[in-house]
């Protein structure tokens, strides 16, 4: 079984959950993309003349949705399986060729949280949401669409067929969150976390922004990295604000 489908399995099974609650989140991260960077740095290279300022494909802005399963009480534990979409892109204007390039990317994640205490010891009572400060551990599988643009137009590669050829991989991530307020059945919780890629490819990348690839320019990046931070807002389905009671379990 590929380890894809695997975590789509995993993925529906939390899905199909009882006593779930649903999520949402913004998300704004950093990319650090060796290899697809210095594709980007060989155009302005190739391109003196055009006095062109190239920033490196850093930026990305998204969303994801899904939903929150306790899955061990006495250890604090729960699931989070997550559906995300991003963009990221850079661009840059020249007096010949206004050009951008970039990719959207999707996946889906399932992260598994706690706190660290509760890692050897039972708590009394955790909130829906387990403890309010918690670290968490988890796996992503993205597939990524590249784009690449000219004249507002997106470039054709091959058979004379734009370039959108869509590549995939897996990554593996951790990060820590809080809890830290709710407005009536809404809880909102901040979070930064780091997913390591081993692999990152975008096919034919070079090929696209350059216009050949004499140079062998490898599409495959090794050892990339994504740090985001999140805004989640979580619905339970009970009204309480359960961390304002100091005595009724272990808030952490």
């Amino acid at each position: 079984m590929k380890l894809s489908n695997l975590l789509i399995g995993l993925f529906i099974g939390v899905a199909f959950c009882a006593n779930g609650q649903l999520v949402g989140q913004g998300e704004i991260g950093y990319w650090q993309l060796p290899q697809i960077n210095r594709v980007l740095r060989a155009y302005q290279l190739a391109h003196p003349w055009q006095n062109a300022s190239i920033a490196p494909i850093g930026l990305s802005a998204g969303i994801a949705a899904g939903w929150n399963q306790k899955i061990f009480a006495p250890r604090g534990l729960h699931a989070l399986g997550l559906i995300h979409y991003s963009h990221q892109t850079t661009s840059w204007n020249s007096a010949s060729i206004p050009m951008k390039a970039g990719f959207h990317s999707a996946g889906i994640e399932i992260l598994i949280r706690s706190h660290p205490r509760c890692l050897v010891q039972d708590v009394q009572e955790t909130g829906p949401l387990g403890t309010r400060w918690y670290i968490q551990l988890g796996s992503t599988y993205n597939w990524n669409l590249p784009f690449v643009k000219k004249y507002g137009e997106h470039v054709t590669i091959g058979n004379n067929q734009p370039y959108r050829n869509i590549t995939s991989q897996l990554g593996l991530s951790g990060g820590t969150g809080f809890h830290a307020f709710n407005i009536g059945s809404s809880i909102f919780t901040f979070e930064t976390n780091l997913t390591w890629f081993p692999q990152f490819e975008l096919d034919q990348f070079a090929t696209a922004v350059l216009g050949h690839n004499e140079a062998r320019l490898p599409s495959m990046d090794r050892n990339c990295f994504l740090l985001q931070g999140h805004i989640r807002v979580t619905i339970q389905k009970k009204n309480n604000n359960w961390w304002d009671a100091p005595r009724r379990g272990d808030k952490s």
